[in-house]
């Protein structure tokens, strides 16, 4: 299994500013980071893994947001995604499923960020590990994984 070194060597060979820290009590989702840390949901990112055929996606969006598969789909060029359960996820990225990051995945993963991520903001996300908090700008996220960008949160109609 891969783990928060696996991050910090993937950002530091790529020359990204980051920091990786860890809380007392393990971190079982992004929505719970944001209350141990005091942070809104807009400032605290999650991974949600697809698949396009042969193609492993990372969609990366809000901790209160779920990508939208058809706009997914549209942004990687695909007729269609299919959302990987949670074994599958830990599978293709070699993480547990409850610590996945956004960055320091394997070789072939495709990684699609929402605009609204993409800024110069302080954002955080799980960093690899049951403790691990990662700590990174979005718009330095977005060059570090090649992250295509994009407008990929489901939105009900009239939002």
């Amino acid at each position: 299994m891969r783990g928060s070194v696996d991050v910090h060597n993937y950002l530091v060979e790529r020359d990204v500013p980051h920091e990786l820290f860890s809380t007392r009590g393990r971190l079982r989702s992004p929505q719970r980071m944001a209350a141990v840390l005091g942070l809104g949901s807009s400032d605290v990112g999650r991974v949600v893994i697809f698949e396009a055929g042969d193609e492993a996606l990372a969609a990366v969006v809000p901790s209160d947001g779920e990508p939208d598969p058809v706009l997914l789909a549209r942004a990687v060029h695909r007729p269609a995604v299919s959302k990987a359960d949670q074994d599958r996820a830990s599978t293709l990225t070699e993480f547990l499923p409850e610590t996945i990051p956004p960055a320091g995945l394997p070789n072939g993963f495709t990684t699609v960020l929402d605009q609204s991520l993409n800024r110069d903001d302080v954002l955080y996300f799980l960093g690899g590990e049951p403790r691990a908090v990662l700590k990174i700008r979005g718009t330095d996220l977005a060059r570090a994984t090649e992250a295509k960008v994009g407008k990929i949160l489901f939105r009900w109609p009239g939002e």
